[in-house]
């Protein structure tokens, strides 16, 4: 087995590039151990393959319709109010399920930020985290957004349930969820837009 010094030598007669991509090797496997900057570096991930996500309509046969019971969610808003049921009926609805601590969602978040600038006055949205109103208010203050906030989400109808976050139901005003959308998506996009506003038309 070669010896600490003998190691040391062969490195040092590597060509450097060879040496630059053995620094860089290392550096970022030290960055994904340390938890803050691995966040920081998915999320970095998460935004360079963004924008090769779009969201797209479901075909008829795959949508899905919800009944009026369905609309009876267990969410609440900053102020610990529950949301009223009856409110949602008749409404395009962005319902988007998120947490601080999700690389992906932090990723999509700007682009949710432009597209609810752009349509927050005709299309209800809704983002649902597990977390305590004040860490996610906290989170949204430090990046200037000022994106609808509610939380539980528990009780939500089996059309509605969720595996993983980010997920995204975008919901017509006759109940149909004609998309859902697993993972970080790029919200602020021609394809969102044709949705929405083939929606608000009906």
């Amino acid at each position: 087995m070669a010896s600490f010094k003998e190691r040391i030598d062969k490195w040092k007669a590597r060509k450097w590039h060879q040496k630059a991509g053995d620094i860089f090797f290392w550096l970022f496997l030290i960055l994904l151990i340390i938890p803050g900057p691995r966040k920081h570096i998915a999320t970095g991930i998460n935004k360079v393959f963004l924008h090769a996500r779009r969201p797209s309509i479901a075909k008829d046969a795959n949508t899905y319709q919800l009944s009026p019971a369905e609309y009876h969610w267990d969410i609440r808003d900053e102020n610990g109010e529950p949301s009223d049921p009856a409110s949602l009926k008749g409404e395009v609805i962005f319902l988007n399920f998120w947490g601080t601590y999700c690389p992906p969602c932090i990723a999509e978040m700007p682009e949710i930020q432009k597209i609810y600038d752009d349509y927050g006055d005709r299309v209800r949205f809704i983002l649902v985290s597990a977390e305590t109103p004040a860490k996610v208010k906290s989170f949204l203050e430090s990046r200037n957004y000022n994106l609808p906030s509610y939380y539980g989400g528990r009780g939500m109808p089996e059309a509605l349930s969720i595996r993983s976050v980010p997920t995204t139901f975008i919901i017509s005003r006759d109940g149909r969820i004609i998309s859902k959308k697993v993972g970080a998506a790029d919200w602020d996009s021609r394809a969102t837009r044709r949705i929405f506003d083939a929606l608000l038309s009906e």
